[in-house]
């Protein structure tokens, strides 16, 4: 079912009510004593009809109020109707956003010197003078209301075009968010999946050799490694969001982890760290947590040292370790996309990431700002 427009239905409304204005007050029996009055009359009523018919845009609203200028101009000194159907082209005409800029001006100079010509013709000079000064003053006011409805259009596209901004901002916001939350999940995976996968290996590799005591601690360190992991997987969902994220703890327990899954680790911290944008405190220590994860997985056994130190009012965090003689099996496993995980979370957060073979050594660089 079409529904109709409220604003629609009332203009049409008020075209008809004037339509009927127009020929009540032109209906006189003198005017069919003049064939050719008659006939620009109702040529002005066919006018005024055609107007209320014709859809926006279209030519018929032109041939309309082409037809309402010339019938009504022509006799505006025979019926107060076609004075009227004169002076409402000419309003409408100007008014009208939808038609050309060049269209009103023309139908009303035309419209004006037909009025002229009528009002010379039929030896009433004096009104002329009146007639051009309302000529002018509604097509002024056909102008004012052009201008109206220009500017509450424009307006309308700013509401739209701001509408499509805010949308398209908060889709980029979630695609952001999905990326973060993403890469949180693969640190997490990364993480806990390539210590458990490192402790099992130990746990099983002592119970072949009969050390059932230290094969239990090495399943007891995996235990607590998935749990710890569980509880990480829970942040990145946001199950822990509300609480502040504290920098310095969360820095310790990932270099627990590393221990405790058997790496080998020199620290050194020369400054308190504690960035105030959380952003910037996640991606340092996610960031850090990937480079040990890497560390364990290709070079295992190997010490590694980080080093933590304000470099010009940034937070500088140095991850290095011996490079590996021989390519190892769990070298091989995940999707590679750790390390460009690490730049992108680093970039997002206003930080640079360098990563490099120097020497004989595998060196992480991470600059973020402190604030």
């Amino acid at each position: 079912m079409q529904i109709l427009d409220p604003a629609s239905s009332l203009s049409r409304l008020l075209r008809l009510v004037g339509l009927i204005a127009v020929v009540s007050s032109s209906a006189s029996a003198e005017l069919w004593h003049r064939p050719w009055v008659g006939a620009l009359v109702v040529l002005s009523w066919l006018g005024w009809a055609g107007w209320l018919a014709s859809p926006l845009q279209s030519a018929l609203e032109r041939i309309s109020l082409s037809a309402m200028a010339i019938g009504g101009g022509l006799t505006v000194t025979q019926t107060a109707g076609s004075a009227i159907s004169a002076l409402a082209a000419v309003f409408i005409a100007i008014s009208l956003v939808t038609e050309p800029l060049w269209f009103g001006p023309l139908l009303a100079l035309g419209t004006t010197v037909l009025m002229g010509v009528s009002i010379l013709l039929g030896g009433t000079g004096r009104a002329l003078l009146g007639l051009m000064v309302g000529a002018v003053v509604i097509g002024l006011a056909g102008w004012s209301r052009r201008q109206g409805r220009a500017v509450a259009e424009r307006n309308r596209l700013l509401v739209e075009q701001n509408r499509i901004i805010r949308a398209e901002r908060d889709r980029a916001a979630a695609l952001a968010e999905r990326g973060r939350i993403a890469r949180d999940i693969h640190d997490v995976l990364a993480h806990t999946l390539g210590g458990l996968v490192l402790q099992l290996d130990a746990a099983d590799a002592l119970l072949e050799a009969g050390e059932v005591d230290r094969a239990a601690e090495r399943v007891k360190a995996s235990h607590e490694l998935a749990v710890s992991g569980l509880a990480d997987a829970r942040r990145v969902v946001g199950a822990l969001r509300s609480e502040r994220f504290d920098t310095a703890a969360e820095l310790r327990r990932v270099i627990d982890e590393h221990r405790s899954a058997g790496g080998v680790l020199a620290e050194r911290v020369d400054i308190a760290v504690n960035p105030a944008n959380e952003q910037v405190a996640v991606a340092l220590t996610r960031s850090v947590q990937e480079a040990l994860t890497n560390a364990r997985k290709h070079a295992p056994g190997q010490p590694v040292t980080l080093s933590l130190r304000d470099s010009a009012g940034q937070v500088e965090a140095l991850i290095s370790n011996p490079v590996a003689v021989h390519r190892l099996s769990l070298g091989g496993t995940g999707s590679g996309a750790g390390l460009l995980g690490m730049r992108e979370r680093i970039e997002a957060a206003g930080g640079t990431l360098a990563a490099r073979k120097e020497g004989d050594r595998w060196t992480v660089r991470i600059l973020l700002p402190q604030k």
